[in-house]
């Protein structure tokens, strides 16, 4: 994980390390570690705490690394909306996949 990300995340929320450390549940020292890169393979546990601390989905905090920049800025808004749609309602996940293959 890089921690450059969780430092981002928690300044663009206005957090210090000491209030993400205290909502959080994880330690100021141990978060001082990730922001800096000295602890790059924090536990789930400890990613669960930080993703819900800092209001964002697991999955997302942990492929959110993997995305640069450009690839979030070229994310078309209506497919965003349609996901989140998606996300929404009831229809099964395995029925979506299969419904796009079919369309592909």
């Amino acid at each position: 994980m890089d921690g450059k990300i969780i430092k981002e995340l928690r300044l663009k929320r206005g957090m210090s390390l000491t209030e993400l450390a205290n909502v959080s549940g994880v330690s100021k020292s141990y978060l001082s570690f990730i922001e800096r890169g000295k602890q790059n393979n924090p536990s789930i546990e400890v990613i669960e705490k930080l993703a819900a601390a800092l209001k964002i989905e697991v999955h997302s905090l942990i492929s959110w690394e993997n995305k640069t920049d450009r690839d979030l800025l070229s994310i078309d808004k209506e497919i965003i909306d349609l996901a989140l749609e998606m996300s929404q309602s009831q229809i099964d996940k395995a029925k979506l996949r299969q419904l796009i293959e079919i369309l592909k």
